[in-house]
C-alpha cells in the first residue's frame, strides 16, 4: 500500500515542478549599439510582436512564457543601416536554456557583426556575456 502512495506523491511533485518550469517568464531586451536607426520585427510561430524602430542607444523589450515542451522560438529581422535585412533567432530552445536557469533576462546588443547577448539573472546586479551571434543570411 505504501508504494502507490509514494508514486502518487512523486507524480504530484513532478506535475508541480514541470508546471512551474513550463511557465517561467523569459525577458528579452534589444539595444541598438549602432550609430544609425534600426528597424526590427520579432515573432514566434504564434505571436507577432510587430515592427519596432530603435534609435541609436535605444532599446525595446518583450517577455513571454516558455513553451511547456521546451521548444520556444522567437526570431527577428533587422533592417540594418547598410540596407540589408538580416535574421536571427533571438530566443531558441534548447540553445538559450542550457544550465537550467529558467528565470533569466537577456540583453542583446545590436552590433555591425550581429548580436552580443548578456544574461541578467533575476535579482542580480551582474551581467555576464553569454555569446555573440553573427547575422544570418537574407
Amino acid at each position: 500500500m505504501d508504494i502507490p502512495k509514494r508514486n502518487l506523491s512523486l507524480f504530484i511533485l513532478i506535475i508541480f515542478v514541470t508546471k512551474d518550469l513550463s511557465h517561467a517568464e523569459i525577458n528579452i531586451e534589444i539595444i541598438n549599439d549602432l550609430s544609425s536607426t534600426v528597424q526590427l520585427h520579432c515573432k514566434s510561430k504564434d505571436i507577432d510582436l510587430g515592427n519596432q524602430r530603435l534609435q541609436p542607444g535605444g532599446s525595446w523589450s518583450f517577455h513571454f512564457q516558455r513553451n511547456f515542451f521546451g521548444r520556444s522560438l522567437f526570431y527577428c529581422s533587422f533592417d540594418l543601416p547598410d540596407g540589408r535585412r538580416r535574421w536571427l533567432d533571438i530566443y531558441k530552445e534548447p540553445r538559450d536554456n542550457l544550465g537550467g536557469n529558467w528565470w533569466k533576462r537577456y540583453s542583446d546588443r545590436i552590433l555591425p557583426t550581429g548580436l552580443c547577448r548578456y544574461i541578467i539573472y533575476n535579482g542580480g546586479d551582474g551581467r555576464l556575456i553569454d555569446d555573440c551571434f553573427l547575422w544570418g543570411k537574407n
